[in-house]
């Protein structure tokens, strides 16, 4: 049976963090009014038109083949596939290395591929986005329309050929990437320690999300004191973010109360 902390306890923790507390908080209101200050001025100094006209220039001119900018990371990816498909290649069944340094090179292909796929669609998204604004034909967006595709498509195949290599190192593993139901077939093949670090990614990557948004967040705020962006881009930011932090309590309220358990 858990000892629970006493009351005296509780309170010289909670002194011992206040001081820290209190100094961040200060450091932050103190940043907030320079930056609040110094976009005020900004604003009165200088004018943003031509710069923004200038940027929305450059991007227009780039959206037929922005989208081309995620080939390097294609290329990547696919040689690291092969590089570990060489490996299995060689693998006599004895050799413990040898997995582990196939399993790596798989690893960053995987790196790789979401960097080219969150890539494409935010060049694409930016392509798109300069039509509107008059910096960009319909001719422009239907090329980049066409690269994501060809680009998602490429990230699917070579997803594929991971999953294919992963499983045939480790035949315990089930599901095909083409499967609806891949990620739980998959996830159900894992073992109690595999579980454990997508556990601990998957928080990393919670942290790492509320940081990100709240960075940006407060950025979108001071654009929105220099630019005339409105309240939209600030939405987009916030509707993830809660739909984030909404997730992750309800399924840690689930998960504690555990199966059979309402």
């Amino acid at each position: 049976m858990k000892t629970p902390n006493t009351p005296d306890q509780v309170t010289r923790d909670n002194r011992k963090s206040w001081p820290k507390f209190i100094l961040v908080m200060l450091l932050c209101m103190a940043g907030g009014a320079v930056l609040g200050y110094g976009s005020a001025w900004l604003v009165g100094s200088y004018s943003f038109d031509a710069l923004a006209d200038a940027a929305g220039r450059a991007a227009g001119a780039c959206a037929p083949f922005a989208v081309l900018a995620t080939v390097p990371f294609l290329l990547a990816a696919l040689a690291c596939c092969r590089r570990a498909r060489a490996l299995f290649a060689a693998w006599d069944g004895e050799d413990e290395e040898l997995p582990a340094r196939a399993d790596t090179r798989l690893d960053w292909a995987l790196v790789w591929l979401t960097t080219a796929h969150l890539l494409a669609l935010l060049l694409f998204a930016v392509s798109v986005s300069m039509m509107p604004l008059g910096y960009a034909g319909p001719g422009a967006i239907l090329a980049s329309a066409a690269e994501l595709l060809a680009v998602l498509f490429a990230v699917i195949a070579l997803q594929g050929r991971v999953v294919d290599l992963t499983r045939r190192f480790n035949p315990e593993k089930q599901g095909s990437v083409y499967d609806f139901k891949f990620r739980k077939k998959w996830l159900a093949s894992c073992d109690e320690a595999e579980r454990q670090r997508i556990g601990q990614a998957g928080f990393t990557g919670f942290m790492a999300c509320n940081s990100s948004c709240l960075i940006t967040a407060v950025v979108l705020m001071v654009l929105n004191a220099l630019l005339p962006i409105g309240p939209l881009p600030s939405i987009a930011v916030m509707i993830p973010w809660i739909a984030g932090q909404a997730a992750y309590l309800a399924e840690c309220v689930r998960a504690k109360k555990g199966p059979g358990r309402s």
